[in-house]
């Protein structure tokens, strides 16, 4: 949630909105879709072990301090290591400043970590410099400086100076990092497993599955067998489905997955999500419906909410299973809640209806139609952006489908709303900004709403 291209998946669910009698801005959905899909899965390389470059661990050999290429590499390296409050940013960042005109974007991230450690004089120093004084970031971080020490919080300091100056646009800024993504590994998973508590080494497995290979393998089966926990299982399900199917890991681990959340639904689902997992499991995504199965769907649709635990409840029960365990416990929280949503069930659905075309009659796919209105209305019910996302897009195939006009148009509004406060997000840069404590604090209220979150970076409501 946290720039990117509009996503090349979204044609299996709908190309994005036409029609509407004047010209359609392209939301971009920073690979919402390319991820549902499972054509990204959670990426380690560019966070964890980019550390290993800090502090002199490896040492930075046949490299030339001066090289362009090697500095934007590595500002981006030290900047992860501010975004999770590593150790060694301190040392990555003695290593920027050594030029005798250090670059603007060394000068801001030590603005900035002088900022996320209270030396607020710093700040001011840091940012005195002639390269980097008159920035719009630079104003940003001094009025940030100025307001934080008398502000409850860091989301509140930070929202009340981006309006106060304005809202300047940072959408192009070449002074920020590249954004803090929600699937972004940061913390060493290998080393954390050596501390970690019988009850925190599942919950790490599934947060990196990369990791479970021989011979833990079989110490993870007998976890998935006897864990007690949907949305934990959850989480691995869409972990393995991110990976090739061919992968012996996916291949050994999947199907006992799919089968422990089917023996924890019992003969009947709670919840639309695991009642659609098991509807979907054990059949190819291009496997055409049949009427029987839309009459299963139908039943399947009546159940009144999409999961349980909330978001909030998974996130808060992770958090403390990290705390002290990896850097950015709640990035690391807030991601396996994004994961426990079950996403991919919504595009899964989609494609195996976009198979049905041949298959159905005019009357069926209708009632096709509508059943995928009823699943996105469900997850519209939820309060993230990718829930919200994934129901809109589900709600408007499904006008397709059944032909109804105003429903489609209705869907199409409030997915361009949605963009406008995604936009509002990344006009702001939130997630461009290496403040460990600013990124950390913003994933509770995230996990408890967060339309709320996005409806108040676009002035439609109040910060929670």
């Amino acid at each position: 949630m946290n720039g990117g291209t509009e996503d090349g998946a979204a044609g299996q669910l709908g190309a994005a909105p036409v029609g509407t009698g004047e010209r359609d801005p392209r939301w971009p959905r920073r690979r919402v879709l390319r991820w549902a899909l499972g054509l990204v899965p959670v990426t380690a390389g560019a966070g964890w072990a980019a550390f290993e470059w800090l502090g002199g661990r490896r040492g930075l050999v046949a490299v030339e301090s001066d090289s362009e290429i090697w500095a934007d590499s590595f500002t981006q390296q030290v900047a992860l290591a501010c975004f999770s409050g590593h150790p060694d940013a301190v040392a990555g960042l003695d290593r920027l400043l050594q030029p005798l005109t250090p670059s603007r974007p060394a000068r801001l991230l030590s603005a900035c970590l002088s900022m996320e450690r209270g030396d607020w004089s710093r700040v001011e120093w840091h940012l005195a410099f002639s390269n980097v004084r008159d920035a719009p970031e630079a104003r940003l971080l001094r009025e940030l400086a100025r307001r934080r020490p008398h502000a409850p919080d860091w989301r509140h300091a930070f929202l009340d100076t981006w309006t106060a100056l304005g809202r300047p646009d940072f959408r192009k800024s070449t002074l920020l990092p590249q954004p803090l993504e929600w699937n972004l590994l940061l913390a060493d998973t290998a080393a954390a497993w050596k501390a970690a508590t019988e009850a925190q080494r599942f919950p790490l497995a599934v947060l990196h599955p990369e990791s479970l290979m021989e011979p833990r393998q079989e110490w993870a089966l007998e976890q998935v067998r006897v864990s007690q926990s949907v949305p934990l299982l959850m989480v691995l399900c869409q972990q393995l489905h991110a990976l090739d199917a061919q992968t012996p890991l996916s291949q050994r681990l999947r199907p006992v997955v799919e089968e422990r959340l089917g023996q924890l639904t019992g003969s009947s689902s709670r919840t639309l999500q695991l009642a659609l997992l098991s509807f979907l499991s054990g059949r190819p995504r291009t496997a055409p419906f049949e009427r029987s199965d839309l009459e299963s769907l139908e039943k399947l649709v009546a159940l009144p909410e999409w999961k349980n635990p909330s978001s909030e409840e998974f996130f808060l029960e992770m958090r403390a299973l990290f705390e002290g365990l990896l850097l950015a416990p709640s990035h690391h929280a807030w991601l396996m809640a994004t994961l426990a949503q079950g996403i991919f069930l919504g595009p899964w659905l989609v494609q195996r209806a976009n198979a049905s075309k041949t298959h159905l009659s005019e009357d069926e796919q209708r009632w096709l139609g509508r059943l995928l209105w009823d699943v996105g209305a469900r997850l519209r019910e939820q309060r993230s952006d990718l829930e919200l996302d994934m129901g809109l897009r589900l709600q408007m195939r499904g006008s397709e489908l059944t032909g109804h006009t105003p429903s489609r148009e209705q869907c199409i509004a409030a997915w361009l709303e949605l963009g406008k406060w995604e936009e509002a997000l990344k006009q702001a840069a939130y997630y461009r900004w290496p403040l460990a404590s600013l990124q950390e604090e913003s994933c509770a209220p995230r996990a408890r709403d967060e339309q709320a979150w996005m409806q108040a970076f676009a002035g439609k409501g109040e910060l929670p």
